[in-house]
């Protein structure tokens, strides 16, 4: 019972995308589905206004896309019951639009099985880009995909010794994973901001990222923390999507 293939019609096959919208409000559900409903191989099977109602959509309507506008802890209750049906092999991929990205909520977004993240002021152009991105199995966030971030997204548990990392390296990746900012790191470990960013620039090397976005998500799949677990924060996401 997992999720349709995409399927082809029109001359010229154009995929359809099964699109599954998630808002409180009804006359954003019926603006957005008119939006999208107007590009060529988007096609909106439902909407739900909550949790509940979303998980009985994705299983009646099985989409390839679920565009979520919650907040708060109804969303993260959404997104908990999509990581659990997709346990069940339903595949529908989730899209979240939100005030405001923060670095540090991302990955854990992405631990809930969140494949995109849009401003809700994005452009009907690029919604339309991302929903292509990311039924096609990438990840979005913002304005663009994340499409060179494969290794860093594929779980890899390893021995963090492989990467020759010091302690101080793996203290400095930890603050990365929390989202904190070089001036908090620098204070917390008693040391100059510029030694940080040398710091950054050896880790960033060793492991073979090129941003700090990508050493978080590098981070927590690679099991580089201190400490020997990391939470998925809800409460977290809540208060800040």
């Amino acid at each position: 019972m997992g999720t349709e293939p995409v399927a082809s019609v029109g001359a010229h096959d154009t995929p359809t995308v099964r699109i599954l919208l998630v808002d409180e409000h009804l006359i954003f559900r019926e603006g957005l589905r008119k939006l999208l409903e107007g590009e060529p191989g988007f096609i909106v099977v439902g909407d739900a206004s909550g949790p509940d109602d979303a998980r009985r959509a994705v299983e009646e309507h099985k989409p390839h896309i679920v565009i979520v506008s919650l907040t708060g802890r109804p969303l993260v209750r959404l997104l908990q019951s999509l990581h659990d049906l997709r346990a069940e092999h339903h595949r529908a991929r989730t899209i979240v639009l939100t005030k405001a990205i923060v670095r540090r909520h991302i990955v854990q977004a992405m631990q809930l099985g969140v494949s995109g993240m849009l401003v809700k002021d994005t452009s009907s152009q690029l919604m339309f880009e991302s929903v292509r991105s990311v039924v096609a199995g990438h990840h979005w966030i913002g304005r663009e995909p994340l499409t060179d971030m494969g290794d860093a997204l594929l779980p890899a548990p390893t021995n963090k010794t492989r990467f020759r990392l010091t302690s101080r390296e793996l203290e400095i990746v930890d603050a990365v994973r929390r989202g904190d900012t070089n001036k908090d790191i620098a204070r917390q470990l008693s040391i100059t901001e510029n030694t940080v960013k040398h710091h950054l620039t050896t880790i960033f090397c060793k492991v073979g990222v090129f941003s700090r976005l990508q050493l978080a998500v590098f981070a927590i799949n690679h099991k580089l923390e201190l400490d020997p677990g990391v939470a998925v924060d809800a409460a977290a996401i809540a208060a800040a999507l």
